[in-house]
């Protein structure tokens, strides 16, 4: 196993000084490695959802970007580019929401969304043959991969290997959520094949405020006071989710078992421990319990043991905009009370949690089904009891 230093520095607020205090600790160390911005054409991918009210923890927030673009020029870039694609909304009325055309201005960088798309093959080790992703960051000669620390219904968490989907052509990110269902172990394998081919060289993540509970795009902002960088993305994530307490993250499980995942050094000022409070957590019962009974009654069984969608009527403003964004369209628009509102048909729902990431008032959650709760609690208490006798 390799070992990567992940940088870490305190950040208690998205002040200006305090925020290049803590580049100087986190994003320098990891560009110097990288052989500096000097004359270079820099793209700089942030995590950006939306941005519906102010500090808004579902994106990499405005002043980040502004100072990390300041820290890139000043390191000599020749060329800087903001680049994303988020889920619902265009790069553009993304960042003039944020104010950021007039910051960004003064400082000669670009914004935008993706543009050219390529069929590409990822590199050894890969398990797909085959990734549509943004041809653009071909013509950069540094990628700046700005994630934010957040939670995810799917994922369980959004760091850096996570922030790279945003490269993804919308099409092709619904074509991926029909195609691996609820095996979300199949989808991680996916980031990390596109974590492979862009191979990004600078991984810095905004964790000065963090996501937590019903993430990534509804959940409640929580103080983590810190930015951290590495040179791998693998190594950063693995460092976050530790501070974090976060288990069972399918993207490091899958790079563990492929040999990807390195051994994160931690360096400077790292925080404390900070468990975050997780959406309901999949579990991969049902695929053991699946094991060896015949595939016409596992897709059922799985069905009973993971977490469905639920909406809550209450903040729901009957916008309809989770029905549009649904991939398998497992949604339709109902009268309830008098009022429209939204309607899921389990049956044909893949559990990608699409609706509840992009809900811009935070009315749909994930919900565990008793079976999933009770089988984890039995789980939970096997594993103890297992430990007690391998130490008696």
């Amino acid at each position: 196993m390799t070992t990567e230093k992940v940088y870490f520095a305190r950040c208690a607020s998205y002040e200006p000084e305090e925020l290049r205090r803590a580049l100087a600790g986190t994003l320098a160390p990891v560009l110097a490695a990288a052989g500096g911005a000097e004359g270079k054409n820099v793209l700089v991918k942030p995590n950006w959802l939306s941005w519906r009210r102010d500090e808004d923890p579902a994106s990499v927030h405005p002043l980040l970007l502004v100072e990390t673009v300041r820290f890139l020029r000043e390191a000599g870039a020749a060329r800087i580019a903001v680049l994303e694609t988020p889920g619902t909304l265009d790069a553009e009325a993304v960042a003039r929401m944020m104010g950021l055309p007039g910051k960004l201005a003064p400082l000669g960088a670009e914004i935008g969304g993706f543009r050219r798309y390529e069929a590409v093959e990822p590199p050894s080790p890969a398990v797909f043959r085959r990734i549509e992703l943004a041809a653009d960051y071909r013509e950069f000669d540094l990628v700046v991969n700005l994630a934010k620390a957040k939670t995810h219904c799917m994922m369980t968490l959004t760091l850096a290997v996570k922030n790279l989907f945003g490269m993804v052509r919308g099409a092709e990110r619904i074509a991926w959520h029909l195609s691996v269902g609820n095996n979300y172990g199949r989808f991680a394998d996916m980031l990390l094949d596109l974590y492979l081919t862009v191979r990004p060289r600078i991984n810095l993540l905004d964790a000065v405020v963090c996501m937590e509970g019903n993430g990534p795009g509804s959940g409640t902002p929580r103080r983590g006071d810190f930015l951290a960088a590495s040179g791998d993305a693998l190594a950063l994530d693995l460092a976050a989710a530790r501070i974090f307490g976060a288990t069972a993250i399918p993207q490091l499980e899958r790079a563990a078992a492929r040999g990807l995942l390195p051994d994160p050094e931690p360096v400077g000022e790292v925080p404390p421990p900070l468990p975050l409070e997780m959406p309901p957590a999949e579990s991969d019962v049902g695929n053991r319990l699946a094991f060896g009974i015949p595939e016409a009654i596992q897709k059922p069984l799985r069905r009973f043991f993971v977490a469905n969608p639920v909406l809550d009527p209450a903040r729901c403003i009957g916008c309809g905009l989770c029905v549009r964004v649904c991939p398998p369209h497992s949604l339709r628009m109902g009268n309830s009370g008098g009022k429209k509102r939204p309607r899921f048909r389990l049956g044909s729902c893949i559990r990608c949690y699409c609706c509840q990431e992009h809900c811009p008032c935070g009315a749909i959650f994930a919900r565990r089904p008793t079976a999933l709760r009770v089988a984890g609690a039995l789980e939970r208490g096997l594993r103890r009891l297992a430990g007690i006798f391998r130490h008696s």
